[in-house]
């Protein structure tokens, strides 16, 4: 037997054997490729929690400080797409500039025309806000993940559906005058189109507090915001005038409790707002 007939005979023989291979090959079911979840860093946990509840399993989402104190922090920033931030004036975005990234960025601050406030987050409005805008970063980012990021984000829209009536409730008051021993509320109050008596208490004179006074008598002030924090001699004061005249005083911290969502904390926030202004309604 020559090679030529030895090699055909040999060729022929392997023919089935290729054929069982590819048909075992054909059977075995196709691994689908696993989607590795988008990498989002903020320095703020409000926002850590609004854009994990968006993402679910499709994001990861780190805490970071603003800093980037430790070298692991620099390394999940560097690899991060998607960078939230609660104003233009951050540390974050000045890491990202510095280290010529190329990560998406959104900025909480930006639907406010007036950048001259500080802690955006503690805003209702901005946080219903957010939700929305963070929904659609992520939906462009990462498209095909579009369906998770939206049903994640109209679930959560209807937890804080309470939030988003009661904020609504709120601006369709008019006509409201209230006092704050410190500025901290002063963007929502502004969104609401609440008018401070008083910009600023502790450099009110003796003649302003005689006009709080009478104002407060007068019923002219629907409530008094003030924090467990806010114990200077003018700030008693203004507490005191209120009680005297039985103005709504809410108090209202300005961290955010560990065992609480910032929509369900906020939601506390404005429901005692809306508590404080039914009695002066009603008199009405």
């Amino acid at each position: 037997m020559n090679k030529q007939s030895l090699y055909a005979i040999l060729t022929i023989s392997l023919i089935p054997i290729g054929l069982f291979l590819i048909g075992i090959k054909m059977t075995v079911e196709t691994k689908t490729p696993q989607h590795t979840p988008v990498q989002i860093v903020t320095d703020n946990v409000a926002y850590q929690q609004l854009a994990q509840a968006i993402a679910g399993k499709s994001g990861h989402v780190s805490l970071l400080s603003g800093g980037l104190t430790y070298a692991n922090e620099k390394a999940i920033f560097k690899k991060a797409e998607v960078v939230i931030t609660d104003s233009h004036q951050n540390q974050l975005l000045t890491q990202r500039r510095k280290m010529k990234l190329h990560s998406k960025i959104l900025i909480a601050s930006d639907v406010i025309k007036n950048q001259n406030y500080v802690n955006y987050w503690l805003s209702p409005d901005i946080t219903v806000t957010t939700i929305t805008r963070l929904s659609d970063l992520l939906s462009d980012l990462d498209p095909s993940n579009r369906n998770e990021y939206i049903n994640n984000s109209q679930n959560l829209l209807a937890q804080t559906k309470s939030l988003s009536e009661g904020i609504g409730t709120l601006k369709a008051k008019k006509d409201v005058h209230y006092i704050a021993t410190n500025n901290a509320q002063q963007l929502f109050m502004s969104q609401l189109g609440y008018k401070s008596d008083i910009s600023d208490v502790e450099s009110a004179s003796e003649i302003d507090f005689k006009t709080l006074e009478k104002r407060f008598q007068d019923k002219k002030i629907s409530f008094v915001l003030t924090a467990s924090q806010d114990q200077s001699q003018k700030d008693q004061h203004v507490v005191a005038l209120a009680r005297a005249a039985k103005i709504p005083i809410i108090t209202f911290n300005q961290v955010l409790p560990s065992d609480q969502k910032i929509w369900q904390w906020q939601l506390t926030f404005v429901n005692q707002l809306r508590y404080a202004l039914e009695p002066v309604e009603s008199d009405k």
